[in-house]
């Protein structure tokens, strides 16, 4: 997951996020280097068997945060990219690194 929560080159706003006819897609107008680049669709990704999420670092808090909360759903306006990642029959895995759970634990109710 980027700092702005995009995932295979499905970046925020975009509109590739409302692809579902295509499996695969390309976009020339990406807006982190390169600008041409091929992706999965958000409707394969969603089909996967397994989807792992590897987040590190401070700069990625704020869009792990949202990603990771269920209770918003995944169509959202301001719910990122890397949140709309919900497999419908797989399994979803997120590792992240403390920095990169600060704003998540910061949600969180305190026990």
């Amino acid at each position: 997951m980027g700092p702005d929560g995009h995932t295979c080159s499905l970046f925020p706003g975009h509109a590739l996020l409302a692809e579902t006819e295509r499996v695969v897609s390309f976009l020339n107008d990406s807006p982190k280097p390169p600008p041409s680049r091929i992706t999965l669709t958000l409707p394969v990704v969603n089909n996967a068997r397994c989807v792992i999420f590897v987040v590190t670092g401070a700069s990625k808090a704020v869009p792990a945060a949202k990603a990771l909360d269920l209770n918003k759903s995944a169509d959202d306006d301001d719910m990122p990219p890397a949140g709309k990642v919900r497999p419908t029959r797989g399994e979803l895995h997120w590792f992240v690194d403390e920095a990169a759970a600060a704003e998540y634990r910061a949600q969180q109710p305190a026990k």
